[in-house]
């Protein structure tokens, strides 16, 4: 996954963030400290912006390449 993919996250997240569809556009890789190497800034179907672990590329579906 790269910047401006846009994915649909599962359900769980969906649910955590309030979300209708989970609808999400990838905006930047934001580097980690710790072995995680780094989390996702993505933006919203609301228009708001959020982090997301990179655990999303396993766990998310691809709508659309940018």
């Amino acid at each position: 996954m790269k910047v401006g993919d846009m994915i649909k996250l599962q359900s769980g997240t969906r649910n955590h963030w309030d979300l209708r569809t989970g609808v999400v556009v990838l905006l930047e890789k934001l580097p980690r400290t710790d072995t995680l190497e780094y989390d996702w800034k993505v933006l919203t179907e609301t228009g708001r912006t959020i982090e997301l672990g990179r655990q999303i590329e396993c766990s998310s579906e691809l709508v659309s390449e940018s």
